[in-house]
């Protein structure tokens, strides 16, 4: 097998605010987009040719892999959903096999190998990556029952129970290709009063192939799978990609021409790029990673698992938590604290704290501070297209979309989250989610009186 296709076509309307000027593919974990580790768990399993089709904001996933050979790139043709997105590709593929991966996931190495190895030692129509439901709820996700290592069939968002959800990753071989256009371009694998949006899925296409009379392999991931579905994925994406990278890293490795001052304090093994420096004063608790150019100094702190992105400066007493992700060009300044997510040249300049998702060129005013318990100790409710849902983890955590800035004292309350192009205004309170292109600020009214020395018995 040494083919496969990449579907990121899609919009991603439930990751807002980040859909709103991403291609979710391109969104970034561990500093680097989420289709560049995609295509380099597949590299390393030996595939050679790699088409991905896109739509959405297609220059994005041009430039994420404007380093790699032989990668295609397709246009997705009319219609909604996974099937014509596959189809677009799949009718320019002479190979007999061949993978099919979403663009949104985060797929490790070995479950890429795990599900080429099922396909070939025992040749099916179609072999699909599943996970344990577990603690999740199947109405969130397309589903199937699993039984010694078959899919007995398919649910799309059920409300009852059932074994697995669908990975987003499948080999098929061309004998599938009859299911994709039989495709009725509307899910028809799911209960009754239960109700589906215009789209045609490829697991649709899977049921229409079992009730065709053939057998479905099914190979359960074993090592960490997250869908960037809605915007706390990218939170734990990233804490799960960095636990998996930790588990990778051996030893510690020095670029050139960077500084480790003995006064450093250093555990774990750490990973810094060329022309980096670690001051005097620092204090490191784990693995690292350092990009070209970053500066740690003046007594900064790192919990474990961290990564830090190229030209980047952390200084006076800036701490960053465990698992934590600072892109390139990021800064963090005296006593800031932050721990999520922080993309490309975020900054939290000085003092504050902030647990969450920060976007693009992201600004946190002095003092600024994100709130993450709440007084009845609950978890906060999302909304998400008009549904109510309660995150497993991250609930309580900000999401700030790319480009906005919030003021000095800004109180940022558990769960908000802000469209791009926003501005808070300094003092304010946010409470509630704040639409993107939108400014709010406290209108104050200010009491003036005559004062002076007299007040005081003069």
């Amino acid at each position: 097998m040494k083919s496969a296709i990449i579907l990121s076509a899609g919009k991603g309307s439930k990751i807002w605010p980040y859909g709103v000027t991403k291609n979710k593919a391109f969104i970034p974990i561990a500093n680097r987009p989420v289709i560049a580790w995609t295509v380099d768990a597949l590299r390393e399993n030996g595939i050679e040719n790699i088409m991905i089709v896109t739509a959405y904001r297609k220059e994005q996933i041009s430039y994420a892999l404007s380093y790699y050979d032989h990668i295609q790139l397709i246009d997705q043709k009319s219609g909604n959903g996974t099937v014509p997105a596959l189809l677009s590709a799949s009718e320019a593929l002479d190979d007999e096999n061949f993978l099919v991966i979403y663009g949104d996931i985060m797929i490790k190495p070995e479950d890429v190998q795990a599900l080429i190895r099922a396909h070939q030692h025992n040749p099916s129509i179609a072999t699909a990556l599943l996970s344990p439901l577990a603690e999740e709820k199947p109405n969130d996700w397309l589903c199937a029952q699993v039984k010694e290592d078959k899919i007995e069939y398919v649910l799309g968002h059920p409300r009852d129970s059932v074994s697995h959800r669908f990975c987003g990753a499948f080999a098929f071989n061309r004998s599938f290709t009859p299911y994709l256009h039989q495709n009725p371009g509307l899910m028809q694998a799911i209960q009754v009063a239960m109700m589906s949006p215009d789209e045609a899925h490829i697991e649709d296409s899977i049921q229409l192939a079992i009730d065709a009379g053939h057998n479905i392999q099914a190979v359960e991931a074993q090592k960490g799978f997250v869908d960037l579905d809605k915007p706390w994925h990218i939170l734990e994406a990233n804490y799960n990609w960095l636990e998996y990278m930790s588990s990778k890293l051996t030893e510690s490795k020095i670029g050139r021409d960077s500084k480790i001052s003995d006064g450093a304090t250093i555990e774990g093994n750490i990973v810094v790029g060329d022309n980096c420096e670690i001051g005097a004063g620092v204090i490191i608790e784990g693995d690292l990673w350092l990009g070209d150019n970053s500066k740690i100094v003046q007594g900064a702190f790192i919990e474990p698992g961290v990564a830090i992105g190229k030209n980047c400066l952390v200084r006076r007493y800036g701490q960053l938590e465990r698992g934590t992700s600072l892109g390139d060009d990021g800064l963090v300044g005296h006593n800031a604290e932050i721990s999520g997510v922080f993309m490309r040249r975020a900054w939290a300049y000085h003092y504050g704290e902030y647990w969450g998702v920060l976007g693009d060129s992201g600004d946190l005013g002095a003092a600024t501070v994100c709130g993450n318990l709440r007084f009845d100790d609950m978890q906060t409710a999302h909304r998400i297209k008009g549904r109510r849902e309660i995150p497993r983890l991250g609930a309580n955590a900000a999401y700030l979309g790319d480009y906005v800035r919030t003021g000095v004292n800004t109180i940022i309350m558990p769960g908000v989250k802000v469209g791009p192009y926003s501005v808070l205004g300094p003092g304010a309170i946010i409470n509630e989610d704040v639409p993107e292109r939108t400014l709010v600020y406290v209108k104050q009214e200010l009491v003036k009186r005559e004062w002076g020395p007299e007040r005081y018995g003069w």
